[in-house]
């Protein structure tokens, strides 16, 4: 294609043409439309070069816009592959953490897994123990069942043994002051020379020696005393005092407080010592006897070890005889003009004679001629022949009135046959009052080798127990009889002893000695019988 300045050069060389020859005009001519057509050629190229070049601009125009697009993609590209890595970077903390947490879950479900196996393990371990336990006192308790039952028939067979024997006694041929000589204690007694009595509302000082038996004016207290006690101590020193008289008071079971000056009672009885046998070093071994009733007024310690107390002491008033032997009243006129009932009521030789007729009812087996003559010694013998409640023979203690004393005795034995005694740890019923009897006529108070005094209470009969051991005589507190054990048939705790005659003709055959502090009195609808103990539903099948 030919340019502008192409042409332009044509036009010249035309007009130089025209000069020529015709033969060159014409072929100038042909030349000239052949070059018009040329030219329009070319304005037509040109016109589509333009056009061209337009639509080239316009292509570029666009790849300018297309490019410009692409870059803008590609920068979206660009921040949309950022967004893709940082949703991939975020997705992968993310699956990490979820692979933490999966370790951290599976981890703790395995210490929980692990933890509850441990305490799976631990109960099954304690269930065993606690089946091991129960399977241990199952045959702990059929151990104790067979021992019951055993217990049972052994009673039953004792109980059959001697129930012909106990219900047929109606008589007592044992001569009961043989016991008050208290030939078990086996040693050569001396005996101690004078007598201390004391007039009424004199005060005294005395030793104190507390004891856990009630002492009663009148009757024989058996001691022996060993070495490195308080006892002891004071009874060296009592033995060089020209008294040989110490006061005995009531002491309750916490002995560490007696030191302080406590718990003692505040009534008390002098004590008089009549025979004495101190030849071994580490042992004393004394007959005592009780004489006057005091009241402590103050206490103080004594050098070694010993006690003292300054007492007063008290005194009965034995007023005269209103009646004659033949129940007329002795002096009318003296006494006043009064009705009859009032003087029977104050004249103690009226209730002395009411309170025999009552004990005769109710236990003729407890030998009432034995009993002291003089009313005041009678109320004290009464207070240790009777069953009577530990606070009552306090208070029959400490009354000073010997009417009153004499009256509040009299209320209590027409009631005692409304009253048992028990088993002080479970409530059994143990003996009957009826099935008292008397077997010593100097007090119920014994002493053992060890030392240890008991105060007993003796019947003929008693129920609900057991006898244990082969019987022995040795140290016998009742010369002819044999000792064993017993013990209460439901709660197996030491109530005291069973005597079983070994001489013929030896009336009763059989007896129990029960230690006081081991029972209890109750009335009879209180007691603990064999329809309510879990002991009777094994001992009924041998007592119906």
């Amino acid at each position: 294609m030919a340019s502008i300045e192409d042409v332009s050069i044509n036009d010249d060389d035309q007009s130089q043409v025209s000069e020529d020859s015709p033969e060159d005009t014409v072929r100038n001519e042909r030349g000239t439309s052949r070059d018009g057509g040329i030219h329009e050629e070319d304005e037509e190229m040109i016109a589509h070069a333009a056009a061209a070049h337009q639509e080239d601009e316009e292509m570029i125009a666009r790849a300018a816009a297309a490019h410009q697009e692409d870059e803008e993609l590609f920068e979206r590209a660009a921040a949309a592959q950022e967004e893709d890595e940082e949703l991939f970077e975020r997705a992968a903390s993310a699956h990490q953490e979820h692979e933490e947490m999966i370790e951290l879950a599976a981890a703790e479900h395995e210490a929980e897994a692990q933890e509850e196996d441990e305490e799976m393990i631990a109960r099954a371990a304690v269930a065993q123990e606690e089946d091991e336990e129960m399977i241990a006192r199952a045959a702990a308790a059929q151990e104790e069942d067979e021992d019951m039952i055993a217990r049972a028939a052994e009673a039953h067979q004792d109980r059959v043994a001697n129930a012909e024997e106990a219900q047929e006694l109606d008589h007592v041929d044992y001569d009961i002051a043989i016991p008050s000589h208290h030939s078990y204690l086996d040693m050569s007694l001396t005996r101690v020379e004078g007598y201390n009595y004391w007039l009424e509302g004199q005060h005294v000082n005395l030793y104190m020696i507390p004891l856990d038996v009630i002492v009663i004016p009148g009757q024989t207290l058996p001691l022996r005393i060993r070495e490195n006690t308080l006892q002891f101590t004071m009874i060296r020193a009592l033995l060089d005092n020209r008294h040989k008289t110490f006061g005995a008071v009531y002491l309750p079971a916490e002995r560490e407080q007696v030191l302080l000056g406590r718990s003692w009672s505040q009534c008390g009885v002098t004590v008089q010592i009549v025979e004495v046998s101190d030849d071994d070093t580490r042992e004393i071994v004394l007959k005592c006897k009780g004489v006057q009733r005091f009241k402590t007024i103050a206490t103080q310690r004594g050098s070694v070890l010993t006690l003292h107390a300054k007492v007063q002491i008290l005194a009965d008033h034995i007023p005269p005889r209103l009646y004659d032997s033949m129940g007329r009243l002795r002096d009318p006129f003296k006494f006043g003009s009064h009705p009859s009932w009032l003087y029977k009521y104050h004249d103690v030789y009226a209730i002395m004679n009411s309170i025999k007729e009552e004990i005769t009812k109710y236990s003729p087996l407890v030998k009432v001629d034995v009993a002291p003559t003089q009313p005041d010694m009678f109320s004290y013998w009464l207070i240790s022949a009777m069953p009577f409640k530990f606070n009552q023979r306090v208070r029959m203690l400490r009354e000073n009135s010997l009417v009153v004393r004499l009256r509040s005795q009299l209320d209590h034995i027409k009631e005692l046959n409304k009253f048992d005694y028990c088993c002080q740890l479970c409530g059994t019923d143990i003996v009957n009052s009826r099935r008292l009897v008397s077997m010593s006529a100097d007090g119920p108070f014994f002493v053992n080798p060890a030392g240890i005094a008991f105060e007993l209470i003796t019947a003929y009969s008693v129920q609900h127990t057991l006898a244990r051991g082969s019987p022995q005589t040795k140290d016998s507190w009742f010369p002819g009889y044999a000792w064993s054990y017993l013990s209460c048939l439901h709660c197996d705790s030491f109530l005291g002893w069973k005597f079983t005659a070994v001489v013929e003709d030896t009336q009763p055959r059989l007896f129990y000695g029960i230690q006081r502090k081991a029972v209890k009195v109750l009335r009879q609808s209180e007691t603990v019988t064999e329809d309510n103990s879990n002991t009777a539903r094994i001992t009924r099948l041998f007592y119906v």
